[in-house]
């Protein structure tokens, strides 16, 4: 099925049920209130909730999803974690700094913890208070689990995966190394995160779920240019039962859990980019300068994930840069 939350009705927002063709919306008649509500319910709602997605089949059923007003899916969720996932994407942005990749992140995944709350909603604006911060954006592809014990084996924490869906996960480049450079945990940096508006269950993403991530290409634009579209099936090092599974190891995790790959990137550079970031890295590499500037006032930013027939899986995250 696929879920998504409008503004309104509290601070966590309006639970809507989507259509398959993601052309219509209704609040189901009977079952969760929130997105949160249904997660913390699942084994409660969950059939009704796929009863309510099988009857939006039919086409004279529900609202135009066209005059909906998004949300973020969970305006504030319990838990963000994020593994590094594509370790070519850090190689590069290190290597651009004359910094090598320590070799015992080949073996164990890189994850932080950082804000989850309050998530921004798929359009809308950035407000980028100093230019000098470097203001990137960053495709990256996010489940959001069930409850998971502690110390999880990787097939235990992979079942508890409910939704999956895509986020910007903005970053202050500047602030990030300075953040690094003096031992202290990423806060500062991360200004907040826009997701799209769908979030899909991975028995409805079919053949664009693989069992461990997804299936499908990461188109992500600045002023309507392309900047890449790298696939997350490709070059990935740790998926998601992996992550998780480490996640678990000192902690269990509640259910609304968010958890996100990293910036996703390909190995070879015909892919594009998924962030600013590793596109100057790329230039640095080849020409010893960064001509790609960092985002601006004006700028705009599209995400969105293309499955293998084209299908816009979780819809688009559209955002502009305003002064703060």
């Amino acid at each position: 099925m696929i879920l998504a939350t409008l503004w309104g009705g509290g601070i966590d927002g309006t639970l809507v049920v989507v259509s398959r063709d993601r052309r219509r919306l209704v609040i189901p008649p009977r079952g969760p209130r929130t997105m949160q509500q249904a997660l913390d319910e699942w084994s409660l709602w969950e059939h009704a909730l796929e009863d309510t997605f099988g009857e939006l089949d039919d086409e004279r059923y529900g609202f135009p999803v066209e005059r909906a007003r998004f949300d973020a899916p969970l305006p504030r969720a319990f838990h963000w974690a994020e593994g590094s996932c594509y370790l070519q994407h850090m190689e590069r942005i290190r290597g651009s700094r004359s910094e090598a990749l320590p070799v015992e992140h080949l073996r164990r995944p890189i994850v932080y913890q950082s804000g989850s709350a309050r998530n921004m909603a798929p359009r809308g604006d950035i407000a980028l208070p100093d230019p000098a911060w470097e203001l990137d954006l960053e495709g990256t592809v996010v489940v959001i689990t069930g409850a998971i014990r502690g110390a999880a084996s990787e097939d235990e924490a992979g079942k508890a995966i409910r939704l999956v869906g895509i986020t910007n996960d903005l970053t202050y480049r500047k602030l990030l190394v300075d953040e690094r450079r003096q031992g202290t945990g990423v806060y500062w940096s991360k200004p907040g995160r826009a997701y799209a508006p769908f979030v899909v269950t991975p028995s409805t993403l079919d053949t664009a779920w693989t069992g461990a991530n997804l299936r499908a290409a990461l188109r992500c634009e600045v002023n309507g240019d392309a900047l890449g579209a790298p696939r997350s099936d490709q070059d990935i090092t740790f998926e998601f039962p992996r992550i998780l599974a480490h996640l678990t190891a000192t902690r269990p995790l509640v259910p609304g859990s968010i958890v996100g790959t990293g910036t996703v990137s390909n190995a070879d550079p015909a892919a594009g980019y998924a962030c600013i970031a590793e596109k100057r890295a790329v230039e640095i590499a080849k020409d010893g300068a960064a001509t790609t500037p960092f985002l601006g006032t004006g700028d705009t930013v599209g995400i969105e994930a293309l499955g293998d027939d084209g299908t816009s899986l979780f819809g688009r995250i559209e955002q502009t840069v305003v002064a703060a």
